[in-house]
């Protein structure tokens, strides 16, 4: 059990997982591995590094800045803002993509490309309503019709 591959392996894994701490408190853990990878009894040295992980354990470390908490009445619904979440335009030029999809240029200058499968008919001077759907994507409406498509925009 001497061999220098698994001791090298078990000082990197160590190392790592302690890589969080400051660097002079690194140059002491470092030592302190060392010291233990050259115990030549196999129940010393793993009892070296016991006592290593136990010292980590036991005292409190820095940890990353973590995103601030919401509170639970608003978990999930964090990226939902009530800007932006609707807009509604008239399509000033309908065009066909090269794969045959329908692109809309709306009065605001967006350019909107459906993506859906569905049959959505809306000409020049209709107005349309964009929503966000779920997984951040787009769902066209044509004011006065059930019909919907998603689309995604292209410029």
């Amino acid at each position: 059990m001497n061999n220098p591959l698994l001791v090298l392996i078990g000082t990197l894994v160590l190392s790592s997982i302690f890589g969080a701490q400051p660097a002079q408190a690194k140059s002491k853990l470092v030592h302190k591995l060392q010291m233990c990878s050259q115990q030549q009894n196999d129940a010393q040295r793993l009892s070296c590094y016991d006592t290593l992980a136990a010292d980590y354990a036991s005292k409190q470390h820095r940890t990353r800045s973590q995103a601030p908490i919401s509170p639970p009445e608003s978990f999930g619904l964090e990226h939902k803002k009530e800007q932006d979440q609707v807009i509604s335009a008239t399509v000033s030029e309908v065009s066909k993509s090269a794969n045959g999809q329908r692109r809309f240029t709306l009065d605001n200058q967006q350019r909107w490309q459906q993506i859906g499968t569905h049959a959505f008919f809306a000409k020049k001077g209709d107005t349309v309503i964009i929503r966000r759907g779920s997984f951040n994507s787009f769902i066209m409406l044509k004011e006065g019709s059930n019909r919907s498509v998603k689309v995604r925009r292209v410029d």
